[in-house]
């Protein structure tokens, strides 16, 4: 697998130059694995890779509601701001929308949507992510912003299954470096059901769950019942 190094006795268009298993080798390496050859005379040659599990990697900004931290996907990030309290409108069932280049977007309170207590809870006062999927728009309202980051995307544990997560916007999570966990939202399904909402115990129970089953192998225990709202 040294870059220079082929079987080959002559250079084709495909092959011979000695760089194919190097890169094979580097990719690979970069993202944790290992590649290893054995050959056997008059047999064959196997190639093995071992790639780990949590492969996936994103870029991702981190922001916070009350204590959670939340990460959203950069590639569903258009913009980011502030607005003061004159640039809200209301539609006619009274629900808050914003003005971006000449649009009207719907705007989706995380505090609200997941139920967490937060003492930012005017507009003016926190931050509006605009962000969208496939066809989908609209802004989500959040504390602050932390910063952008690669992480990790991780499963949800199996028996988190019953709180139905990819219909309340959570598709993965994440360890940060304090060894916190951060949820990491999926837009599309974020925007699909906004009626829906966490209750306090049910919100509380996941986030403890998520912890316990990254830093060690929990226990089980039963999870309050859902509820839409």
């Amino acid at each position: 697998m040294a870059p220079g190094f082929s079987t080959n006795q002559t250079v084709t268009e495909f092959s011979g130059r000695g760089v194919g298993m190097d890169v094979v080798k580097k990719n690979v390496e970069s993202v944790g694995g290992v590649v290893s050859i054995s050959s056997e005379p008059g047999q064959g040659t196997t190639v093995t890779m071992k790639i780990p599990l949590t492969l996936a990697i994103m870029d991702g900004m981190k922001v916070t509601v009350g204590n959670s931290i939340f990460t959203i996907p950069i590639a569903n990030i258009r913009q980011s701001f502030k607005i003061s309290a004159d640039q809200i409108i209301y539609d006619e069932s009274t629900s808050e929308m914003v003005e971006r280049m000449g649009s009207f977007y719907p705007v989706v309170r995380l505090h609200q949507f997941y139920n967490i207590d937060t003492e930012v809870t005017e507009l003016d006062k926190g931050i509006l992510m605009w962000v969208e999927a496939s066809d989908r728009s609209f802004c989500l309202f959040v504390d602050d912003l932390i910063g952008e980051q690669q992480v990790v995307v991780k499963p949800l544990p199996v028996y988190l299954n019953c709180f139905e997560l990819k219909n309340y916007g959570i598709t993965g999570c994440t360890i940060l470096g304090n060894g916190s966990i951060s949820l990491i939202l999926d837009i599309m399904s974020l925007h699909a059901q906004p009626w829906r909402t966490f209750r306090k115990e049910q919100w509380s129970w996941m986030n403890r769950i998520c912890s316990r089953t990254w830093s060690n192998s929990p226990q089980r225990q039963t999870a309050p019942p859902l509820s839409a709202a």
